[in-house]
């Protein structure tokens, strides 16, 4: 092994680990300060409380953002991922004109700013002479979450095998009962990773959601950004914001456990 060599793997090492401290030192922070008894987040921690915790969920507003964006992410994860497998159904199709320009349309989102999004589509709707409400959130997240959904779905459905579908049609099955008996066991795997990824960026958005959130009815997004500069409320933030970090790892492991289960499981099944 060269010099160059052995100094181009110890700075590929040093690059990765400062990667890692720098993507979850903030993490372990929130996770560390959510238990300080002292409102104020500096070191030393004098002593450690639960306090916080029990504090932030008897706190109305923040419970009710909390629970708005939850409601919202699980709506947009279903929807989008819902309207991702017709999309993909309809980019699979042998024949289809103007595939690029509908390919684009539909990965649009991915590249306009959101910031440009929601002052659009608040002005659209003041157009219509529409009333703001949760539901114009609720469909600026789909559209912002359906191209993820698709570059998730339609990877997977154009990786199947279309004899599956041919031998369902030759032992009596319609296109429908094809597709939910074949297809769409085969798609779960994707189907779960499509709805955590249009979950996950429907309860992170902001940028819309302060546009179009009626006012008194924020998002939890929206709160956190107002209640930061709140200084009563910096502490129930942190230990929210604990709560979501940890649930996230769990969500994300399970989730990778369940799709691996039903990746053997359909593997076995096909085989």
């Amino acid at each position: 092994m060269t010099v160059w060599s052995r100094l181009g793997r110890v700075s590929l090492a040093a690059y990765f680990w400062a990667f890692i401290v720098f993507l979850f030192a903030p993490l372990v922070a929130i996770v560390v300060f959510a238990f300080n008894q002292s409102p104020i987040p500096t070191l030393p921690i004098a002593a450690f409380s639960t306090h916080w915790f029990s504090q932030a969920f008897t706190d109305t507003h923040l419970a009710g953002a909390l629970l708005r964006s939850f409601e919202i992410g699980a709506a947009t994860g279903l929807f989008a991922t819902a309207l991702g497998i017709m999309a993909s159904l309809g980019l699979s199709a042998k024949r289809l004109h103007l595939r690029a320009i509908v390919v684009a349309v539909i990965l649009l989102p991915l590249v306009i700013p959101y910031i440009s999004l929601a002052v659009g589509l608040l002005i659209l709707l003041n157009e219509l002479n529409v009333q703001i409400t949760l539901w114009a959130v609720f469909l600026g997240h789909v559209v912002i979450a359906l191209p993820f959904a698709v570059l998730v779905v339609f990877p997977r459905l154009r990786s199947l095998d279309p004899a599956l579908v041919e031998a369902a049609r030759d032992l009596g099955a319609g296109e429908i009962g094809a597709f939910n008996l074949v297809t769409l066991p085969l798609l779960l795997p994707s189907l779960i990773s499509s709805f955590l990824i249009c979950f996950i960026t429907s309860f992170d958005e902001f940028a819309i959601a302060s546009f179009l959130a009626p006012p008194g009815e924020p998002t939890y997004p929206v709160f956190l950004y107002a209640g930061s500069r709140t200084p009563g409320l910096l502490p129930e933030l942190i230990a929210i914001g604990s709560l979501i970090v940890v649930g996230s790892i769990v969500l994300v492991v399970v989730a990778e456990g369940g799709r691996r289960w039903a990746e053997r499981r359909l593997a076995g099944e096909a085989g």
